[in-house]
């Protein structure tokens, strides 16, 4: 009896404190949690294909005594289990990778009063071995005037600093821009994410300003080595994925199909000479290639605004013509795909 105690504990032990480097499956199916989200989908998930589960959300804030501190996301002791649990199922943490993400729609930016090092400790002392990183899912503001509508110089340096720090101690780090934060369509940049799209010609009243001119490609321009993979949220509202597949009629496989070609294809190209803080940086070009991961919401197991069905025609299209494919698939969130059907059509295509 006390042995095979022991022996659980052991289990339980390797499943919660990650051994340094860290590493990546060759193809990736990500499924994000919802807010604070902990329960038992998460073993289903998994079982049906899951390799990546970020957990959501965390904030970088300041304590009362204005030290960095690292707060928020789902109860600790809850995720503590669910890893024990799929440890005990076959499931550790050499088949499964757990991130915590920091941001969230309406979610405040970081406190940049304090440094990068000083959240890398604050980020070690919050994980304490429970996790395998870092995901950055820093968004816009349902206000319009809101302070968030707006990347500041410091949020943005502070993003690109900490992450290569983490990657550098053998952590996984993660983006996941919605698709006009990471635009392979545009060049302009912007620290503002309370814009609009005025290449596509569609008649929306009132106008949709909640979009984004790569935001996310500074960070990655800095610091390209330091994020190990990215998660294009083609699912914003009104993006490009749901114009031409809406809008413009276009069949949902041949739209990714060629969505995926020009992420692998054509260079990410983004002009910082017009910003007044990072003009210096000129027009930059940003190898992403290795690191693409294309991302829908649930849509109660179907997939959204592209089906994981079209997903998965799109991503063998892709497979025949020989020239490189994307990483993998993500989907928000756990909490809407109420059967736990997505991730085993989505890991289906590998």
């Amino acid at each position: 009896m006390c042995l095979v105690s022991l022996s659980k504990l052991l289990l339980l032990l390797t499943a919660l404190k990650p051994s340094f480097q860290s590493t990546l499956p060759d193809k990736l199916v990500v499924a994000y949690q919802s807010w604070s989200e902990c329960d038992d989908k998460v073993i289903s998930a998994v079982q049906n294909g899951v390799n990546i589960v970020i957990w959501f959300a965390a904030n970088l804030e300041s304590s009362e005594d204005g030290s960095a501190l690292m707060a928020g996301g789902p109860n600790r002791t809850c995720v503590e289990e669910k890893i024990g649990d799929l440890a005990q199922l076959g499931y550790g943490r050499d088949k499964v990778t757990h991130l915590i993400s920091v941001g969230g729609w309406d979610a405040s930016h970081p406190d940049t009063s304090n440094s990068a090092q000083e959240y890398f400790d604050a980020f070690e002392a919050f994980s304490d071995g429970l996790y395998n990183g870092l995901d950055w899912d820093l968004e816009g503001n349902d206000a319009l005037t809101s302070q968030w509508n707006y990347f500041s110089k410091e949020c943005l340096l502070l993003m690109g600093d900490l992450s290569q720090l983490l990657h550098d101690a053998g952590y996984i780090v993660s983006m996941a821009p919605p698709e006009s934060y990471l635009d392979i369509q545009t060049t302009e940049f912007s620290k503002y994410v309370n814009l609009t799209y005025p290449s596509d010609d569609w008649k929306i009243d009132p106008p949709f300003s909640y979009h984004g001119h790569n935001t996310y490609a500074l960070p990655l321009a800095m610091h390209p080595d330091a994020f190990d993979f990215i998660n294009f949220q083609i699912y914003e509202t009104k993006s490009h994925a749901s114009y031409n597949t809406t809008i413009l009629g276009t069949e949902q496989a041949d739209y990714l199909v060629s969505y995926i070609n020009m992420l692998l294809h054509t260079p990410l190209t983004v002009d910082f000479s017009t910003d007044e803080d990072f003009s210096s940086l000129g027009l930059q070009t940003i190898d992403i290639q290795d690191k693409i991961v294309v991302g829908f919401i649930a849509a109660g197991g179907i997939g959204g605004p592209i089906t994981a069905a079209n997903a998965t025609k799109a991503y063998q299209q892709v497979e025949e013509m020989g020239e490189g494919n994307i990483r993998g698939w993500f989907y928000w969130c756990l909490a809407d795909d109420g059967d736990g059907l997505l991730p085993g059509v989505l890991s289906s295509a590998f």
